[in-house]
């Protein structure tokens, strides 16, 4: 796989990541790419005796590690394509956001992006020469800053490519973001199906060389070339 291939498939997974996080915030009020709020929560229902919402939070945490943990072990046996499983987990995921009632308990709500989220962060969390996250902001933005002051202080093109590169991640990331920001406000938690466009992207991403090369094939064997 090359590099070119790698961060075109990492660009694709952030417009998922940019777009699954908005609509979380907007829909779910919260943000389910990460388990810093959900593990804040659930200690602070536990300290507070709300056991009933302590455990939702904590289910919520076993879920994120169960498919972590899943997304690692298929990753590490390479005998599956993550990046397609991935695609496909999202595609489900964004249905059932869709279909999940507006009253349940927010972090239920929360659920199915743990899982998407999760794997996405697993399979396309290191391509393209570097380590960044697909489904959140703040590591990208300080390496995109970070990358400028090392190239400031020593002119070194490595660090310019680094920038560019997590900079790039940042601006698909809340392209993703304000797509779903549009979507939420047009269609409301329906705007949940509307994800299944990025996903489509990701897919054409991952597919891509196979894609050129079937009509590499095609057009070699066609009537018109013998």
């Amino acid at each position: 796989m090359s590099v070119r291939h790698e961060r075109a498939m990492h660009r694709a997974a952030c417009l998922v990541g940019g777009y699954a996080a908005i609509y979380t915030v907007l829909m779910r009020m919260s943000l389910g790419s990460s388990q810093t709020v959900n593990l804040l929560e659930a200690l602070s229902s536990l300290l507070s005796k709300c056991f009933a919402q302590a455990f939702l939070f904590f289910l919520g945490s076993v879920i994120y590690g169960a498919s972590v943990f899943a997304a690692s072990y298929l990753k590490q046996k390479g005998k599956a394509d993550v990046c397609n499983i991935s695609a496909v987990i999202n595609i489900a995921g964004f249905v059932i956001l869709g279909v999940l009632p507006t009253d349940i308990p927010p972090v239920v709500g929360l659920y199915p992006t743990f899982i998407m989220m999760s794997f996405m962060w697993v399979v396309f969390g290191s391509m393209g020469g570097y380590a960044s996250a697909p489904i959140f902001s703040t590591n990208n933005f300080r390496q995109t800053v970070g990358s400028i002051a090392e190239y400031c202080a020593d002119g070194d093109k490595k660090h310019l490519d680094k920038a560019k590169y997590f900079a790039g991640t940042l601006l698909m990331f809340h392209i993703g973001a304000a797509a779903g920001y549009a979507g939420c406000l047009a269609a409301g938690k329906y705007a949940a199906f509307f994800g299944i466009l990025p996903c489509a992207v990701l897919l054409a991403a991952v597919n891509a060389p196979k894609l050129v090369s079937l009509l590499h094939s095609a057009k070699s064997h066609s009537p018109l070339n013998n």
